[in-house]
């Protein structure tokens, strides 16, 4: 068999979304007295990056979400190169060791 010829695909697609230009991606303009929700997206600050017509949140949420994974895994990768772990960053762990260099064998850390 050389794959799936019909029906739905297995894995749903992600949309490509951009943010709106109107609003800057925050889905609301200021009126004179009050906030509303943006014309051109209709509120999620969201659009569709190939058409430019707002898309609904069930759209949306999903690419969202991949994003917000991605940039977590980002920071994870980021912060292992550092040598961030539990006791700090590296110079600030290097501060809080006691070093026994001070009167009586304290920590002296030469503030």
């Amino acid at each position: 068999m050389t794959g799936k010829r019909h029906g739905p695909s297995f894995r749903r697609e992600l949309k490509f979304i951009i943010e709106c230009t109107t609003c800057g991606g925050t889905g609301i303009f200021s009126g004179v007295f009050h906030q509303m929700d943006c014309p051109h997206c209709l509120g999620p600050g969201w659009l569709c990056g190939h058409t430019l017509k707002p898309l609904a949140a069930s759209d949306i949420v999903p690419v969202l979400n991949s994003r917000l994974r991605d940039a977590l895994a980002e920071i994870a990768k980021a912060r292992q190169l550092l040598g961030a772990d539990s006791a700090g960053p590296g110079p600030e762990r290097h501060y809080q060791e006691n070093n026994r260099r001070g009167a009586g064998g304290t920590n002296y850390t030469g503030d």
